[in-house]
């Protein structure tokens, strides 16, 4: 398996892990948890994961701190990021419907193509800009339309959410372009002189969020002050949150070392699909008819655009298969030459001996 394989096995299943956090905000939301106490007990269900995975990629607590003062440059503006990126990653669930939400945090590829091209000097493939227009063009095809609704005020339900919609519509857009930015680091740093590994970033950015919950909720975070339901519903929503929102960061850290910012930002579509399937599934929400027209173009595009470098390789294995095949047979042919050859020579000898 080779890296570029591995790379898009580990994102899609980051992307898959991550994609319920719309439904578990909801369910929170709805049962009176505020958004502090969410992204507080999220963050802090997520920390041992992150800090485990950190410690054992860098061989040790020490070594992991080392490299974090090795690499404080990039670690003074990762952390920032993963920070704002998960807090904004929860407030536009909680402003904006799921689909509006990853709709806009996943336009991050376009993103990640400019700043690779003009940051970092990528030679992207014509495939992933025809994949990156034509995927706008599927984001669009599902978001305008709403839109346009709003306005003329044919969905009552997007209409009543006036402000609020807006507000977290550009709470996701925000998110998106965070995400693209830290994409980005996490490749300008592997690809330094001493390359750098963020990967202790999600646990330093893990435990500035919480503390950031914790000032907001003014140290009211215990479920018991504002939980409607059963508690045991709340601790496996909270630990569930917590558990993919450490995975994902991982992924988004290891992830962007194997494939292209565009690749990483590409699978992560995936979720504006996933995602308002499982509030359906949840809640009975039925996604619009353009979510569902533009959602399957969409994983089309991306099916598209992963077999490229399939054919790619298939064309590549055929073409080496028969230059070998082609190079044994004119290999063989020339010994079989070089064989006959002193027969012959000894063929027209044998009568000038016998006639001496």
């Amino acid at each position: 398996m080779n890296d570029r394989t591995k790379g898009l096995l580990i994102m899609l299943t980051g992307v898959v892990l991550i994609s319920p956090d719309a439904l578990l905000v909801r369910f929170l939301s709805e049962r009176g948890t505020p958004p502090g106490a969410i992204f507080f007990w999220k963050m802090l269900f997520s920390l041992p994961l992150s800090l485990g995975f950190a410690a054992y990629e860098q061989g040790g607590i020490r070594p992991l701190w080392q490299s974090v003062v090795e690499g404080r440059r990039h670690y003074a503006a990762a952390i920032p990021l993963q920070t704002c990126v998960e807090i904004c990653f929860t407030l536009a669930f909680v402003y904006t419907s799921p689909a509006n939400a990853l709709l806009l945090i996943n336009l991050n590829p376009l993103w990640c193509a400019v700043a690779g091209r003009f940051i970092l000097g990528d030679l992207l493939p014509r495939r992933t800009y025809i994949t990156l227009v034509l995927a706008l063009g599927c984001m669009l095809l599902i978001f305008v339309p709403e839109i346009v609704e709003q306005q003329h005020g044919e969905n009552e339900n997007e209409a009543e959410l006036g402000e609020s919609s807006t507000k977290g519509n550009i709470i996701a857009f925000c998110c998106g372009l965070g995400l693209a930015m830290y994409i980005t680091l996490v490749r300008h740093g592997s690809k330094a002189e001493k390359p750098v590994n963020l990967i202790g970033a999600a646990a330093i950015s893990a435990a500035l969020t919480s503390m950031i919950g914790l000032i907001i909720q003014g140290g009211d975070v215990l479920p018991t002050s504002f939980w409607e339901g059963e508690l045991w519903q709340f601790w496996l929503a909270q630990i569930g949150e917590g558990m993919a929102i450490g995975i994902i960061f991982i992924v988004m850290t290891i992830a962007p070392r194997l494939i292209t910012g565009a690749e990483v930002g590409l699978c992560g579509l995936l979720e504006a699909v996933l995602g308002p399937l499982f509030v359906y599934f949840g809640y009975g929400d039925v996604p619009s008819k353009w979510t569902i027209i533009g959602g399957s173009l969409l994983l089309v595009v991306l099916a598209i655009h992963e077999s490229g470098p399939l054919f790619e390789k298939a064309n590549y294995v055929r073409k080496s298969i028969s230059h070998r095949l082609s190079t044994r047979i004119s290999s063989g042919f020339v010994a079989a030459q070089a064989e006959t050859e002193p027969k012959r020579e000894d063929e027209e000898s044998s009568p000038v001996e016998g006639t001496v």
